[in-house]
């Protein structure tokens, strides 16, 4: 996980992922509604060409396996819509780089099957590891998963806070990990 998620040294920055961690970024992000409904339509900001490339790369980050992957909770869609609402110049054009990168390192990538996507993107990920840009995309695509209903509720075990503390409890092969309702001053 320390790759995915690249913490600077200062406390502001560990906070703040910390926070997006546990899903509090997205609780009060002022956007959302608009987000919303913008995944509701036909990509605003990448190409069809490339938002083939993004669908395919964000399900190979996130597949479907006995739960929803990025494609089903619209995380590509949410990407697009964030590139026209909220993305810096800067961040526009190194998410475009990228999938242009991913493209030229497997030609038609988005066409390719599942595994040979899976190949394509870990050789990628291996080279760019410490490329800051790859792990804010990277980051993106699990912050926007696990901020969706299916992410939050089906892929993690959700307990509203504050529950019942279970000191102990059987770790099995269907064992999730916890979603928590962080909402400190509503219902």
């Amino acid at each position: 996980m320390h790759q995915i998620f690249d913490m600077d040294a200062s406390r502001r920055g560990f906070i703040t992922s910390a926070l997006l961690a546990i899903g509090v970024a997205g609780a009060a992000f002022p956007g959302w509604d608009a987000l919303e409904a913008a995944t509701r339509k036909k990509p605003r900001y990448f190409d069809p060409a490339h938002f083939a490339i993004l669908d395919a790369l964000a399900e190979t980050i996130m597949p479907r396996t006995d739960t929803p992957g990025a494609r089903d909770t619209l995380v590509p869609n949410r990407i697009d819509g964030l590139m026209t609402s909220w993305a810096s110049p800067k961040t526009r054009l190194d998410f475009t780089r990228i999938l242009d990168e991913i493209e030229e390192s497997a030609a038609g990538f988005a066409k390719l099957p599942p595994a040979k996507q899976l190949e394509a993107a870990t050789a990628y990920n291996t080279a760019k590891m410490r490329d800051p840009a790859f792990g804010k995309f990277k980051a993106l695509v699990f912050a926007l998963y696990y901020l969706s209903e299916p992410g939050a509720t089906q892929e993690l075990r959700y307990e509203h806070a504050p529950g019942a503390w279970e000191p102990s409890i059987p770790v099995t092969a269907d064992t999730r990990g916890y979603a928590v309702d962080v909402n400190f001053g509503g219902n």
